[in-house]
């Protein structure tokens, strides 16, 4: 794993490379929406390029993280499947389905089920360099390759490659300071439960800090938004004591943040620390949402390593998942 996220920006800059090389011809009929299918660290990616495209693309994006896809779903249908292993099973149930929909639909794997079936029915599809057991490490291919997919559709413009340079430049750069950042910040976490807020813009980047805590460090976290929590779960700051005491508020910010929502942050803190800690406040870097979200991954796969070194866990080990994978194969 540590290889794995040392690696980060030279999985940037080769898919960079896959991205430009792809042939991907434009959709014979009007693309009115988007479904984007993917599950664990191959859908993470997902949610990542629909909260960056927020507002940019003219027509609705909807994720999807399960067997089914929307009734919407026609030859109108821009449908990306994203597996990196391409063999999930949820992901091919869904694909299955939107070729009788006969939606214009794009496989983003390294190989597997998901790739032969691509190459199959000719369908359109991004390969990914293979090798690796781990999804979630793979993040930095299937962003890229999912804005490539979008801008080879004439849905998004091409400044984000040269946004994923220049992170590629920065966070090289500052390795040193970030692995710094995020050891301390793990020391911190370690015991704690850490509940992660931010503007509703971050959110994705939000849950997938959360899901490296809990796959690498193999621990609970918790994450909401701003300013949805300030009309349910503020209130929910008072019991169990013993639990809030224990936990550990993470702030994420970007300076896309919504002006009314670092006000709530601010006015928040104080509620925030007189039940628990004092309050770990991380802020992103980078001259564009695209290069805040890379600085934001990057530290975040760092904190949950040494969180995990922390807690005296192999952060690459997956036992619970690959038993219930066995399990359900048992039921076929």
């Amino acid at each position: 794993m540590k290889k794995l996220i040392e690696g980060f920006t030279q999985q940037l800059a080769q898919a960079l490379k896959i991205g430009q090389a792809v042939d991907l011809v434009r959709p014979g009929s009007d693309i009115r929406n988007i479904v984007i299918t993917g599950m664990g660290g191959s859908g993470i990616g997902a949610n990542l390029v629909e909260s960056l495209t927020f507002g940019r693309v003219p027509i609705p994006i909807t994720v999807t993280k399960g067997y089914n896809i929307p009734q919407f779903v026609s030859p109108h249908t821009l449908f990306i499947a994203c597996s990196y292993s391409g063999a999930t099973e949820e992901t091919l149930a869904a694909v299955q389905k939107a070729m009788l929909k006969r939606a214009h639909i794009i496989c983003i794997s390294s190989g597997g089920k998901l790739l032969e079936m691509a190459k199959e029915y000719n369908l359109y599809f991004i390969q990914l360099p293979g090798g690796s057991r781990s999804s979630r490490a793979q993040l930095g291919y299937l962003m890229v390759s999912l804005l490539y997919a979008l801008y080879h559709t004439d849905l998004i413009g091409a400044a984000f490659m040269k946004e994923t340079e220049n992170a590629i430049e920065y966070l090289d750069r500052g390795e040193k300071a970030i692995q710094a950042e995020a050891e301390l910040i793990a020391k911190k976490l370690r015991g704690k439960l850490p509940i992660i807020y931010c503007d509703e813009r971050l959110k994705a980047m939000a849950t997938r800090f959360q899901n490296q805590i809990n796959e690498n460090a193999k621990q609970m976290a918790h994450v909401n938004t701003f300013p949805e929590m300030n009309h349910n779960e503020l209130v929910g700051w008072r019991f169990p004591e013993n639990i809030l005491q224990q936990s550990q508020v993470v702030y994420l910010y970007s300076d896309h943040d919504h002006e009314r929502v670092e006000k709530r942050m601010e006015i928040c803190r104080e509620i925030f620390e007189k039940r628990s800690n004092p309050i770990i406040d991380i802020v992103a870097e980078g001259a564009s949402l695209l290069e805040q979200y890379y600085y934001l991954i990057h530290l975040a796969d760092w904190i949950s390593y040494y969180l995990a070194k922390e807690n005296g866990i192999d952060p690459d080990s997956e036992e619970v998942i690959d038993f219930l994978k066995g399990e359900l194969e048992k039921l076929k």
